[in-house]
């Protein structure tokens, strides 16, 4: 198995995930490669999607180091509060930042490799990350959240993307 990362538009982006009702040895491997990919995009999160694979799985890996990142199943957030808006950016859409909003403190659950469920709260650079991978699961991605300031000043970067997927189908 050999995942790369998947751009925008590409459809896989747009039309959400399937639970994970188990956890075998194929889908231990989508998430090694998905490691792989992450550190060698040098990522701090990383959705299932993004590699092609239409499951409710990502990594969230805040420091951008191996060894810190954990692979979250099935995640839904059941709780969040304020609002800050950042700059963000995406392995599917390279070279495009734009300032996103997003809720400062959340709380989540999700289940592990194990299929053991865990609830925690995430703040600010975590949550954010958090976020930006759900909704990937759900078929959102971060332009759908932009500013309208930021959405405009990335549309010519955007129109470069739909030209180059156009014309490699």
């Amino acid at each position: 198995m050999n995942l790369d990362i998947v751009l925008w538009p590409d459809p896989v982006l747009l039309r959400g995930t399937e639970p994970i009702a188990q956890v075998d040895d194929e889908l231990r491997a989508v998430v090694g490669e998905m490691r792989r990919v992450l550190f060698e995009e040098r990522g701090v999160g990383l959705a299932a999607p993004q590699v092609g694979v239409a499951r409710r799985l990502m990594l969230v890996c805040p420091s951008g180091e191996p060894g810190d990142e954990f692979p979250v199943l099935n995640p839904e957030i059941v709780a969040a509060e304020g609002e800050e808006i950042g700059e963000e950016g995406c392995l599917s859409f390279p070279g495009i930042y734009g300032r996103v909003p997003r809720a400062v403190v959340i709380r989540v659950r999700y289940q592990d490799l194990d299929l053991r469920t865990h609830e925690m709260e995430l703040s600010d650079w975590v949550a954010r990350i958090f976020q930006h991978e759900l909704d990937h699961l759900n078929g959102r991605v971060f332009i759908d959240r932009m500013t309208p300031a930021s959405r405009a000043k990335a549309e010519d970067a955007l129109e470069a993307l739909r030209s180059r997927f156009a014309e490699s189908q």
